[in-house]
């Protein structure tokens, strides 16, 4: 176990006591990714922050039965995943990939960025990642999200989704297949690697 998953497993494990503060780091250290993942599953922003706060409040409540500490970032992106289901369910959001949710090119913020040609490039380019991203079934799109965007590997996706590792591996191919297919005009030939 490294330092990094050392240090969280203390975290979590001091939550499960009820450590208010031990919880708010792991609120700060986990809340962006959980809102990235969920703006990037529903269009409107009031509701993804919503349901950001209701995964938190969930997890602070559902934390003392969390068995295996390591688990925490799948298990988080579990209880996002499933508020996000059920307001599908209840026909109060869709699942859509919103263009507003695509981080912005980190160098923009420092100045030292590219030159404008080429920021407008890049953005024609985001632009079109979340549209083709927005065309895949959204257990696809959702594993794209976690994996590529948030870091979680297959076996966190897998725990968050309640499938086996394998079903999100196959997830997968057929999502860089098809957002290969959808973006080929963007990627200098067809084997480009994604």
């Amino acid at each position: 176990m490294d330092r990094d998953e050392k240090a969280l497993a203390d975290l979590v494990a001091r939550a499960r006591e009820g450590d208010a503060e031990a919880f708010e780091a792991l609120y700060r250290d986990h809340q962006a990714g959980i809102h990235s993942f969920i703006r990037s599953q529903v269009r409107e922003p009031e509701l993804a922050a919503d349901l950001t706060q209701q995964t938190f409040v969930r997890a602070w409540e559902g934390l003392p039965g969390l068995r295996a500490t390591g688990a925490f970032r799948g298990w988080l992106h579990r209880i996002a995943a499933n508020l996000v289901r059920d307001q599908v369910k209840s026909g109060r959001a869709r699942l859509e990939v919103p263009a507003s949710a695509l981080p912005d090119d980190p160098r923009a913020a420092s100045g030292a960025g590219p030159p404008p040609e080429e920021r407008v490039e890049a953005s024609d380019l985001r632009r079109a990642v979340w549209e083709a991203l927005d065309q895949l079934p959204a257990n696809q799109r959702a594993a794209v999200v976690m994996h590529h965007l948030e870091g979680l590997s297959v076996t966190e996706i897998a725990r968050a989704v309640g499938v086996r590792p394998g079903t999100v591996m196959s997830r997968l191919a057929r999502a860089r297949e098809a957002l290969r297919r959808r973006l080929s005009s963007y990627v200098e030939g067809t084997d480009a690697e994604m």
